[in-house]
């Protein structure tokens, strides 16, 4: 009896504290019914894209403590970061939370396109999440030149380029803006803090029009089908599916912890000036053979052409049908362009790093 007294105070203080802080902070207005089918993997992988972005802050919190962001001390800080102890496992496990980041907002975006998501109202919705895709391919480039070893200096003689090739719009990313402070480290403030700030913002409108719009239906049916289970289907407390978002991002967060111990990441020669010998990481290696056939232009203008698409598609497929085994048409689209990525992929991991900066 008395173990159930004390556990009941317990309870009796959580309500009490948490009533304390939604009276004063209004937590609960952020809650919303969720509809039974959302609790499905496939529906959480967006908060579990936002838990590894959380993660992802405070693991990068202590590394930025230890990070030297200039020309002269970038590599050796590194160095020293990676010689073994705590920093070398949080260095480890902010690499693989960065990739595992990449790969459910990637599968995010897929679920969306196959069961229609971005249809009608939810048009805000999906742009959203193009800019939080735009941001996360930012994020990953920038932190790959602060290593500032070989595969870094390649990348940053990358960005001098294209930032040529932009002109005008290319401003923050040339050497000529200021004399003041070195690009690496304006590089370094653009990962830190400008991108983190901006994709914490979009998340947020994001995550506010997904509240004001609903998790859409489940697909499958007839568009009238899919309206009346829209209406019908039970609707679950938010706590549930918060904690289906917590348990999937502890799964993901445990990965990480395992590919760490399995495979600490290394850290390579410090880049020298003139030479190309290494290949951009896997989630940029679709472009190493568009850059090897069309040269570097094909680096700005095909990222380009794909974010036009994503950003265009609620706009050009305006039909109510959301099923996708009724929309062969846009599935095969879809999949061609999802096998050419992976072809486009395992082509540059297997072919012979060349120059190609100084080409243009």
């Amino acid at each position: 009896m008395a173990t159930i007294e004390r556990a009941g105070s317990r309870g009796g203080i959580v309500q009490r504290v948490g009533g304390w802080l939604d009276s004063r902070f209004g937590i609960s207005a952020l809650a919303y019914p969720v509809p039974r089918h959302a609790n499905a993997l496939a529906y959480t992988l967006g908060g579990v894209t936002m838990g590894s972005f959380v993660l992802l802050v405070a693991t990068g919190i202590y590394l930025a403590q230890v990070y030297d962001p200039t020309p002269a001390g970038a590599h050796a800080s590194i160095v020293e970061l990676s010689g073994g102890g705590f920093g070398a496992v949080l260095r480890s496990l902010h690499f693989w939370l960065s990739g595992i980041f990449i790969v459910t907002l990637t599968l995010h975006l897929l679920r969306t396109f196959a069961t229609a998501a971005y249809k009608a109202p939810r048009e805000g919705i999906w742009l959203t999440g193009v800019a939080l895709f735009t941001l996360g391919g930012g994020l990953l480039f920038t932190g790959t030149i602060l290593k500032w070893d070989q595969e870094a200096f390649e990348a940053f003689g990358h960005n001098i380029e294209i930032a040529e090739l932009l002109g005008v719009f290319g401003f923050l990313f040339s050497p000529e803006f200021t004399d003041s402070v070195s690009l690496l480290t304006r590089t370094y403030v653009a990962h830190v803090s400008i991108l983190p700030l901006l994709l914490a913002g979009l998340v947020g409108v994001h995550v506010l029009l997904v509240k004001r719009l609903r998790i859409s239906p489940a697909p499958f049916g007839t568009p009238e089908e899919a309206e009346r289970r829209e209406r019908e289907e039970p609707r679950l407390p938010f706590t549930t599916h918060l904690a289906r978002l917590l348990y999937w991002t502890l799964v993901a967060l445990g990965i990480a912890l395992v590919l760490a111990a399995l495979r600490p990441t290394g850290i390579g020669p410090e880049g020298v000036e003139g030479i190309e010998i290494t290949k951009p990481p896997w989630y940029f290696l679709w472009l190493y053979p568009l850059e090897n056939w069309f040269g570097l232009r094909a680096l700005v203008v095909m990222p380009a052409l794909l974010l036009a698409g994503l950003a265009a598609l609620p706009f050009v497929d305006r039909s109510r049908e959301r099923d996708p085994r009724r929309r062969r048409a846009w599935m095969a689209f879809g999949s061609a362009v999802l096998v050419l990525w992976i072809f486009l992929t395992i082509y540059g991991f297997n072919t012979i790093p060349v120059s190609h900066v100084g080409e243009m």
